[in-house]
């Protein structure tokens, strides 16, 4: 039973709370109400929380936020407890809350008493490692959790967007490590979950790889730095990066494979039922974007969405053809969320994180299941922003030509790796459709957020 003060504050509060928050994924949406599903004291210091926000739309989701007494600044929520009122405000930024929740982990035999709801597991990886120090590090980077580096050997990653199933962000890697040989995602320690209606993952511990930096940052700082220095199309590619991922990627599809997600679904009716539904309906959210904007954008832009939209009943026919070419082929588990910003280079070699999925995806089942050509074709789509966005972070201009054969060589060196790892066959065919529903999604995110890189997925849709 939660008190009437803190509940009926939280609940009138949370709103404004959490709509500077980086984590918080529904900033478009108008919130219709909140309700505060869980509050428990965590300690003398912290509070554990559970609000489902309600939507205009008809659409809900739940978040978890875990408060502290004591922070400073501007967000927080003042709350009515029977001694009195008090600020509460975002306990991940306080380095005590991180170590507390670190050696509950880790160690839970320690505690004497936390909430009955709260339950924590560790893996049998876990028992080498001593509790770290004082040493705390929150990762500022955009994420849609929140992520804390702690002793310089731990990374604890608190979820946000609560998933209400068996998260695949915790249950994928230790599947991988228990059950095969795969040990390019880093070494899973322990969790902690709300047990309420559902069990909600609410944190986990994994090894942190130490002086290791994301793809997407070794990407663009190789690539404007061999731009700088003018270099010609030859002198940029890399390949050897190309053919790393591509082995990565197809050994993590092999060791997916022992994943089996409860139905043997077939490519036709993933195709018929989600993916192409999803291609239609984002068609339709650019059509009504665009209408809105149309007047701000650049006549070359606007020209191509022109075209894009008219001839979209043909691509969609496509699409349609190629599917039903393809429709027998079984689905599998897959990463779901596969670009360069999800993959760590570390000690000269590439290692998969974040199984957990698109923020946006439907949250009602625990795994991704689809082709291995989405995985691929994330990481493609990926390459080419990384070339894209080099380019305009050196300011230098390139003929179309050279961006094409810069990819073209990148993808051929990458699916040629990914084969001989994997023994799956990429169909080029069949990659062109996943290819297509990336760069739709692309074009509809650009247009809503950064209008300037429209022409990014714009010109490649123009070449499939």
């Amino acid at each position: 039973m939660i008190d009437p003060g803190p509940r009926i504050d939280i609940e009138s509060s949370m709103g404004d709370f959490v709509k500077d928050k980086r984590w918080y994924g529904s900033k478009g949406k108008s919130i219709r109400r909140v309700e505060l599903e869980y509050f428990s004291r965590f300690s003398e210091q912290f509070f554990l929380s559970v609000s489902r926000f309600f939507y205009e739309d008809g659409s809900s989701e739940r978040y978890f936020v875990p408060f502290s007494l004591h922070g400073s600044g501007n967000s927080f929520v003042s709350v009515s407890f029977h001694d009195g009122t008090r600020k509460l405000f975002d306990a991940t930024d306080d380095p005590e809350f991180a170590l507390l929740f670190m050696r509950l982990i880790m160690d839970p035999a320690t505690f004497s008493a936390y909430p009955d709801a709260l339950r924590t597991e560790r893996t049998p990886f876990s028992h080498d490692y001593n509790i770290p120090g004082d040493e705390v590090r929150k990762i500022t980077a955009e994420q849609s959790n929140t992520s804390i580096v702690i002793g310089n050997k731990f990374i604890l990653k608190i979820y946000r967007k609560i998933i209400g199933t068996e998260n695949p962000d915790y249950t994928i890697p230790v599947i991988l490590w228990q059950e095969t040989g795969f040990r390019q995602t880093p070494m899973p320690l322990g969790k902690a979950d709300l047990l309420l209606k559902d069990r909600l993952l609410i944190a986990t511990v994994f090894r942190f790889l130490q002086e290791s930096m994301d793809g997407w940052s070794r990407f663009t700082g190789l690539l404007q730095g061999s731009l700088h220095s003018g270099a010609r199309v030859n002198e940029i590619l890399l390949l050897e990066d190309a053919a790393q991922l591509g082995s990565l990627t197809g050994n993590m599809h092999s060791a997916l494979k022992i994943i089996r997600p409860g139905n043997d679904l077939l490519f036709h009716e993933y195709a018929e039922k989600k993916m192409l539904p999803g291609v239609r309906a984002n068609l339709e959210d650019i059509r009504h974007s665009f209408s809105i904007s149309r007047n701000n954008l650049s006549e070359h832009v606007r020209i191509k969405i022109d075209h894009l939209l008219d001839s979209a009943p043909k691509h969609l026919e496509r699409l349609h053809a190629i599917a039903d070419k393809f429709r027998d082929l079984d689905t599998m588990v897959v990463h779901g969320d596969y670009h360069l910003g999800q993959v760590l280079y570390h000690d000269k070699s590439y290692y998969v994180i974040d199984f957990e999925g698109e923020p946006m995806r439907d949250t009602s089942g625990s795994f991704i299941i689809s082709l291995p050509h989405k995985d691929i074709a994330g990481m493609i789509r990926s390459f080419d922003y990384s070339l894209a966005y080099s380019l305009k972070a050196t300011g230098k201009d390139v003929p179309q030509k050279f961006r094409i054969e810069w990819l073209n060589e990148m993808m051929r060196q990458f699916i040629q790796s990914y084969m001989e790892t994997s023994n799956i066959n990429v169909e080029i065919e069949l990659l062109d459709l996943f290819l297509a529903e990336k760069a739709i999604y692309e074009l509809k995110y650009e247009l809503n957020n950064r209008p300037d890189w429209l022409d990014i997925p714009l010109t490649f849709l123009e070449r499939l």
